[in-house]
């Protein structure tokens, strides 16, 4: 559900002129003029969503493009069976691109968000005249699409070739990384966790409390807290 997605930014002053001047430096807008960037921000509209609501779902047709200033979004995918798949997370400062902007064609996953988020978002006929009078941002989309399919065959290898262990294990390193700290808030349930690293609730629970009786961590219901970063690390090589 998206609230506030027929309401027209209202915001004035250095608000509007900071979400310009944050969107002129991100990857593609930022080979257009800055005043297109302004035009841009005021032809957009404000979207709030709370944690668990979609942007939009699996299947929807969605010929849009967001630019996201606050909160969190989760690029999930639903099998047939309703098993879920994280492939990516999209956070302040990203532009995302819906795949149906390109071919009309129906989203592949779904996007929901993790935490309160609010974000800005474009219809295609408001882009695309812009994108096809600026070919250097059209093409610094080709590049960053061929990026994606790299960082895709990423995340297949790993689906494919690495035990479970070793991917829950990267999983916590990039977390304590993100954050720079030993100890992380516990924000994501067990299925949350199960559907990023691609198994169940049972294993990651079983996985979590073997890293603690091997000292490498300690779990708590608030927080995981790193003791032994090296064997969590060795881990992620080992694979």
């Amino acid at each position: 559900m998206l609230q506030n997605v027929d309401q027209p930014i209202q915001k004035q002053g250095m608000d509007r002129d900071g979400n310009a001047l944050r969107l002129s430096q991100i990857r593609v807008f930022d080979k257009l003029p800055g005043t297109i960037c302004e035009t841009l921000m005021k032809q957009s509209r404000r979207v709030q969503l709370r944690r668990g609501e979609y942007l939009f779902h699996q299947g929807d047709v969605w010929p849009h493009v967001i630019f996201m200033a606050m909160g969190e979004l989760r690029w999930t995918i639903l099998s047939i069976g309703s098993r879920e798949q994280v492939l990516f997370t999209v956070r302040p400062d990203d532009v995302f691109w819906g795949h149906s902007f390109f071919d009309d064609e129906p989203m592949p996953a779904y996007l929901a968000a993790t935490k309160k988020s609010t974000l800005y978002l474009w219809p295609r006929d408001v882009v695309l005249p812009v994108l096809m009078r600026h070919p250097e941002a059209m093409w610094e989309i080709t590049k960053m699409h061929t990026e994606t399919m790299r960082r895709a065959r990423e995340i297949i290898y790993g689906l494919a070739f690495q035990p479970v262990a070793t991917r829950l294990a990267n999983l916590l390193l990039e977390s304590f990384n993100e954050q720079g700290a030993t100890s992380v808030e516990r924000d994501l349930t067990l299925n949350d966790i199960a559907a990023v690293v691609s198994s169940s609730p049972e294993v990651v629970c079983r996985l979590l409390h073997q890293f603690q009786s091997d000292g490498i961590l300690e779990v708590t219901r608030a927080h995981i807290t790193l003791h032994n970063l090296h064997a969590l690390e060795q881990i992620v090589e080992a694979e």
